[in-house]
C-alpha cells in the first residue's frame, strides 16, 4: 500500500463570503391612440383663428393606452399649392398652430416644424383626454387651394 502525504505550507483555507444586491424594476409600455384622427377646419378667412374646441365635433381624444407618460405633439408645414410655413404668429404664407389639453381654455403655440412641443407633462396610465387645436390662417396667401398638414402625437417616459 502506498500512502501519499501532501503537506501544504504557507497556505490557508478561506471560506467564501456573500453579499446581496436589492434590485427593482418597473415595466414601461408606451402606447397612445387618437380618435378620430382627422380634423377639417373648412374654409377660413385670412388672418382668422379657428378651433376644434367648443362643440365643433373636431376635438381629438387622446388615449394613453400604456404607462404614465408625457404627451408631445409636432406639426409639419401646410402643403398643397404654395406651402404655408408654421410660425409663432401669422404672416404672409405663415400660419400659426396651437394645442390645448384643457378643452381650449389654455393653448400652447407650436414653435417650429418637426419640433415636439410638450402638450401634457403627465398623462396617467390608461386615461383619455381632449386634444384641441387652434389654427390661425396667414395674413396673406399667394393661392387659395386646400392645404394639408400632419400633426404627430408622441408619448415618452416622464
Amino acid at each position: 500500500m502506498v500512502a501519499i502525504v501532501a503537506v501544504l505550507l504557507g497556505q490557508s483555507a478561506r471560506a467564501a463570503s456573500t453579499a446581496t444586491v436589492a434590485a427593482t424594476v418597473t415595466a414601461t409600455n408606451l402606447a397612445i391612440s387618437i380618435s378620430d384622427g382627422s380634423i377639417a377646419f373648412g374654409s377660413v378667412a385670412l388672418n382668422t383663428a379657428t378651433t376644434t374646441a367648443g362643440g365643433t365635433g373636431q376635438t381629438q381624444t387622446v388615449s394613453n393606452d400604456g404607462s404614465s407618460a408625457v404627451i408631445n405633439v409636432k406639426s409639419g408645414n401646410a402643403t398643397g399649392g404654395t406651402t404655408w410655413t408654421l410660425g409663432t404668429s401669422a404672416g404672409s404664407n405663415i400660419f400659426k398652430l396651437e394645442v390645448s389639453t384643457t378643452t381650449g381654455s389654455v393653448y400652447m403655440t407650436f414653435q417650429a416644424t418637426d419640433t415636439y412641443l410638450t402638450a401634457s407633462s403627465s398623462s396617467a396610465s390608461l386615461t383619455t383626454g381632449p386634444l384641441d387645436f387652434r389654427f390661425t390662417t396667414p395674413t396673406a396667401s399667394t393661392d387659395f387651394v386646400q392645404k394639408s398638414l400632419t400633426i404627430t402625437v408622441q408619448v415618452t417616459t416622464p
